[in-house]
């Protein structure tokens, strides 16, 4: 009967230990991508085309194919200073490939020891060869958790 009892004592013993043990509290978005917009004539607009971003250095696409998008989320590389990045739109009668190169810092970002270090970035330039592009703007140099527009990349105007 005192083995029960002990046995008992012990259980709830235990079940109060495990339940007054911390959360792990870790940002359950933790992508850390920037958002890109398309923009014509002052307007946000849809890319019929097809557009393949891809950036040097990196084998595969960022984005591969894409159509019928108003905008795009890219990652950056960890530890450039520089990313240069290949935009590459084509239709039925044409292909051209403008060239960005994104300026930016990026610093580690550490919530606890149960989350993974994520590293944040901050734009602090941008430029391209204006081919299809007319214009970059950032909107927020700072790329972390948030899906909020970081640029605004502007065609040239339409030709109506």
């Amino acid at each position: 009967m005192k083995q029960n009892k002990a046995f008992f004592l012990a259980c709830i013993i235990s079940l109060l230990g495990i339940s007054s043990c911390e959360t792990i509290d870790c940002t359950l978005n933790n992508t850390v991508a920037m958002t890109c917009n398309f923009y014509q004539d002052g307007k946000a607009v849809q890319l019929d085309d097809t557009l393949t971003v891809t950036a040097v250095g990196v084998e595969n696409p960022l984005l591969n194919r894409k159509r019928g998008t108003s905008s795009m989320s890219l990652p950056l590389s960890f530890f450039n200073n520089v990313d240069t990045m290949l935009l590459h739109v084509s239709g039925e009668n044409y292909s051209v490939t403008d060239t960005v190169w994104i300026e930016k810092t990026s610093h580690n970002h550490f919530e606890s020891p149960d989350c993974p270090v994520n590293m944040f970035h901050n734009i602090t330039a941008v430029r391209c060869t204006h081919l299809f592009i007319d214009s970059i703007s950032i909107s927020r140099p700072d790329v972390d958790f948030y899906e909020d527009e970081n640029l605004q990349i502007h065609f040239y105007p339409s030709a109506d």
